[in-house]
C-alpha cells in the first residue's frame, strides 16, 4: 500500500538545474498552476487525471505527460488508490541546447500526452539514475540526459506556433508584455487596475481576458510564478526571509503558506533536500 499525500525532491549536482521528484498521492490536488520550465512526468503505479487547454488526460504507466513552459494545468488522483508519479524538470535554456542540435528553432511539445512505453521506460531508468545514492560518472549521467532530451524532442515537438489572438482575449504580445512586467520585478505590488490601464481596458475586461487566454487569474498566476522563482533561489542558497521579500511575499509566514500549499513541502525542507 502506497504512503499517501507525499513529494520527494532531488536536484543532482551533475545538472544541478535539472529539478527531479517524485510524488506518492491519493487525495491531494494540484490546483491549476504553470511552470517556468519544461515539465515531463510519468506514472508508475495509478493513474492521475489532469485538465490541459479544456481537454481531459489520463496518466497511466506506459504514457508520458509533456508540458511545455506556461501552459495552464492541475492533477488529481483518478481513483482512491492513488498514484506514483515521477516528474522531470528541465529548464528552457536546457533545451535551447537540444535545439541548436537538431538545428531548429524555439521547440515546444506538440501534445501533453504521448503514448511511447519504451520511451517511458527509458525515461524512468534515467529518473533512477538522477536520483540515485550510486555513484555514476558525470559523462554517463550527462550522455544519457541528454540522449533522452534529444530524442523526446525530435520526436514529440514542433517549432514554436504561431500564436493567435483569442475572441475578448489578449494577443500573444499583450501575454508576453504583462510576463516581462511580473519576471522583471517580482518584489512589486502590481495593481489590477493598472495593468488594465496599460491596454486601454477595465479591470473586469482585463480579468476576463487574461483568465480566458492564459486559464488562470492574473494573480494566481504571478503568486506560481513568484514560488517557481522561489525554488531557484533557494536551490542556490541564501536566507528564506530574505528570498520571500525578493520574490514579492509579505514576509516568510506567507512564503512557507503558499509553498506547503503548491509544493507539499516547507522551503526549509526543500532547501535541506537540495543543499
Amino acid at each position: 500500500m502506497m504512503t499517501p499525500e507525499h513529494i520527494e525532491y532531488w536536484h543532482n549536482p551533475v545538472l544541478p538545474e535539472i529539478e527531479l521528484s517524485r510524488a506518492k498521492l491519493t487525495q491531494f490536488e494540484f490546483q491549476k498552476h504553470i511552470h517556468l520550465d519544461y515539465h515531463v512526468g510519468v506514472v508508475s503505479h495509478g493513474c492521475q487525471q489532469y485538465c490541459h487547454k479544456g481537454n481531459t488526460y489520463l496518466l497511466t504507466p506506459g504514457s508520458i505527460s509533456t508540458l511545455n513552459p506556461d501552459e495552464t494545468h492541475n492533477g488529481q488522483s483518478r481513483n482512491a488508490e492513488g498514484y506514483e508519479a515521477h516528474v522531470l524538470s528541465i529548464p528552457a535554456h536546457y533545451v535551447k541546447q537540444v535545439s541548436d542540435e537538431l538545428n531548429q528553432g524555439e521547440l515546444f511539445f506538440n501534445s501533453p500526452l504521448i503514448d511511447t512505453p519504451r520511451l517511458q521506460f527509458a525515461f524512468l531508468q534515467l529518473h533512477q539514475m538522477l536520483t540515485s545514492t550510486q555513484q555514476f560518472s558525470s559523462l554517463e549521467i550527462e550522455t544519457s540526459m541528454m540522449a533522452f532530451t534529444t530524442e523526446l524532442f525530435s520526436k514529440h515537438s514542433e517549432l514554436q506556433p504561431v500564436k493567435q489572438n483569442i475572441t475578448t482575449g489578449l494577443s500573444h504580445q499583450q501575454i508576453c508584455q504583462i510576463r516581462e512586467l511580473f519576471h522583471d520585478d517580482l518584489s512589486h505590488t502590481f495593481q489590477l487596475e493598472t495593468l488594465a490601464v496599460k491596454f486601454n481596458l477595465s479591470k473586469f475586461q482585463f480579468l476576463r481576458a487574461f483568465k480566458k487566454t492564459v486559464g488562470m487569474t492574473p494573480h494566481a498566476y504571478l503568486k506560481r510564478v513568484r514560488l517557481e522563482h522561489a525554488k531557484k533561489a533557494i536551490i542556490n542558497g541564501g536566507a528564506l526571509s530574505d528570498i520571500a521579500n525578493q520574490v514579492g511575499f509579505f514576509d516568510q509566514s506567507h512564503l512557507n503558506k503558499a509553498f506547503k500549499h503548491a509544493y507539499l513541502i516547507t522551503p526549509a525542507h526543500f532547501q535541506r533536500r537540495v543543499l
